[in-house]
């Protein structure tokens, strides 16, 4: 894969909006039976209201792209982020699937980097449409941003 193809990459929107959808449902119905069991009531609620408008909005809003030796994370409908990432800082690219990701088919690419620690990503890209040829793609830029760096 070209570094063309990292400026602008391709996200497989459908199924990060289902992700993001099943993951605010069992967000809410989880923190909700902790307290006293509302979680029930405001999950129901929310998949039929504010659930479809937000994960679509949510899956339109994430944008990654690689601008130089840098790789740039924008999302959020009402917070918005933008994460401006140096690769010759990045220790790792890890591909991760949990049980919900693999049902809507999609991928995460944790993006790991020195300062952040084994735990933390300092970013995630969700629903690349060619999960391991763009991780491949980016250890190369990667590799190439810390030779270049000296």
């Amino acid at each position: 894969m070209s570094d063309a193809r990292l400026d602008d990459m391709a996200v497989l929107r459908r199924n990060v909006e289902r992700y993001y959808y099943w993951s605010q449902i069992l967000a809410i119905f989880l923190i909700g039976v902790w307290f006293f069991g509302a979680g029930i009531v405001l999950a129901v609620l929310h998949a039929f209201t504010l659930g479809p408008w937000l994960s679509k909005r949510q899956a339109e809003a994430i944008r990654y792209r690689l601008d130089g030796a840098t790789l740039r994370i924008d999302q959020g409908v009402f917070f918005l982020k933008r994460k401006a990432i140096p690769l010759d800082r990045v220790t790792d690219f890890v591909l991760a699937q949990g049980p919900l990701m693999r049902w809507c088919g999609i991928w995460a690419i944790n993006v790991q980097t020195a300062g952040t620690g084994q735990t933390m990503s300092e970013g995630v890209l969700h629903g690349l449409a060619e999960p391991e040829a763009i991780r491949d793609a980016l250890v190369a830029a990667r590799d190439r941003a810390a030779a270049a760096r000296g």
